[in-house]
């Protein structure tokens, strides 16, 4: 985090291998620009195996960014996603969460 306040930058390595970490502590200590880089880069590489570590953030900090990265990760990818023991996680894990994205999902159908 130090370094981001040098630099303004965190390289990819460490956002790959620490990202969640990162946006915990500049959620912490307010550090809004470090968490809005956090939150762009958890959006830009959501997968299946992500999805759960996504939810938990957003349960926990709240991210709109995030949350609707993930809704879109779940329309797009639909039938393989809903299939898939991540998404059964979800919706014993995280039910509130579960049920704002079928809404969204829903909402959206027409768009």
């Amino acid at each position: 985090m130090l370094k981001f306040f040098y630099t303004g930058m965190v390289s990819d390595e460490k956002m790959k291998s620490y990202v969640d970490g990162i946006f915990v502590i500049s959620h912490k200590y307010q550090v809004e620009a470090l968490k809005c880089l956090c939150e762009h880069f958890m959006c830009s590489n959501i997968d299946n195996e992500s999805m759960v570590k996504c939810c938990e953030i957003i349960n926990l900090y709240g991210a709109p960014t995030l949350e609707k990265a993930c809704t879109d990760y779940i329309r797009f990818n639909g039938r393989s996603f809903l299939k898939s023991k991540e998404w059964e996680e979800i919706k014993n894990n995280y039910p509130n969460l579960f049920y704002r994205f079928l809404e969204n999902i829903v909402e959206n159908l027409g768009n």
